[in-house]
């Protein structure tokens, strides 16, 4: 099955969690900048670049759903986005990015095995994609009776991982990389707001640590929108975000290196980094983010 709603269904919290266990980490955890010559030059391998980074960082679902549950975090429908708004998003940029939106909202419910709105949520990305035109990525029945059950949820991604650099690729080929940047956004957006809103009403020392690790997603993420900057939205989306990037900038990531272990994964031998990292920022700081992410998301779609 070729699912982009795959990826969606499980990012809500996936990317919440991307940075945890290394890989993405090894960067220089203080600059947002990239040279130009690799801006201009290069675009497609890029995009590509950055959006395999984003999909490899992405943590187990099981390893997530077992971070909460020690956590003892409620679920709540509160910090869910109303399903049945999908006839206020006009433009191809604000359905891709309510697509990533929707399908973050459908994550969260998924992970806790609440399904008494899923159907409301799926028929929203269903619409949605259907006017993007990638409804052809989608197989809904499979999806219904996989996010029926959380136990699915390593199915789930495994399907996602394997397809949505596909789906990446063919919007890249038809010149449409805008949308899969956006979806991308809508996924990490709404999955932070999700759980700074948690963070806000049920501080954790642990969930505070992964909001600060969001360092390195950002980055990946402007580097990803910037080079559609010439597009209205985009261009007014990075003029919103840079508060938020201001305030990731005073994030201090310190990353200790671990010893390699050589595992095998799907018939290949894979070496596995451990990596360490101290993440460290002010309480201030984390309610300053907190509302950052609240105006972010209701200002994108006008909430």
């Amino acid at each position: 099955m070729r699912s982009l709603l795959a990826l969606i269904l499980t990012s809500a919290l996936l990317l919440l969690f991307s940075c945890h266990g290394g890989g993405k980490q090894k960067k220089d955890q203080d600059t947002f900048t990239i040279p130009d010559s690799v801006m201009n030059d290069q675009p497609s391998m890029l995009e590509e670049e950055v959006t395999g980074e984003i999909i490899e960082n992405l943590a187990s679902p099981v390893e997530i759903a077992d971070l909460l549950n020690r956590l003892s975090i409620p679920f709540s429908t509160k910090y869910l986005y109303p399903a049945g708004k999908v006839s206020g998003l006009a433009t191809d940029v604000q359905k891709a990015y309510g697509l990533g939106l929707y399908g973050a909202d459908l994550g969260y419910q998924a992970m806790y095995g609440k399904n008494t709105q899923i159907l409301d949520y799926i028929s929203n990305i269903k619409d949605l994609s259907e006017d993007l035109k990638i409804g052809q990525f989608f197989d809904f029945k499979t999806l219904k009776r996989l996010s029926s059950s959380k136990s699915n949820l390593d199915s789930l991604m495994f399907l996602a991982v394997r397809s949505f650099n596909d789906i990446d690729k063919y919007l890249r080929q038809q010149h449409r990389g805008e949308i899969s940047a956006m979806i991308i956004t809508g996924l990490w957006t709404e999955g932070m707001y999700l759980a700074t809103q948690v963070q806000q009403d049920h501080p954790k020392p642990e969930l505070k640590e992964r909001i600060g690790e969001q360092k390195l997603i950002l980055e990946d993420l402007f580097t990803l929108l910037n080079r559609y900057q010439d597009n209205k939205e985009i261009g007014k989306l990075l003029k919103k975000m840079g508060p938020l990037k201001e305030m990731y900038s005073q994030v201090k990531i310190t990353v200790t290196p671990g010893e390699p272990e050589t595992v095998e994964k799907d018939g290949r031998l894979v070496i596995i980094q451990h990596e360490e990292s101290k993440v460290e920022y002010s309480d201030a700081l984390m309610d300053k983010i907190i509302g950052e992410f609240k105006d972010l998301r209701n200002g994108i779609l006008g909430k």
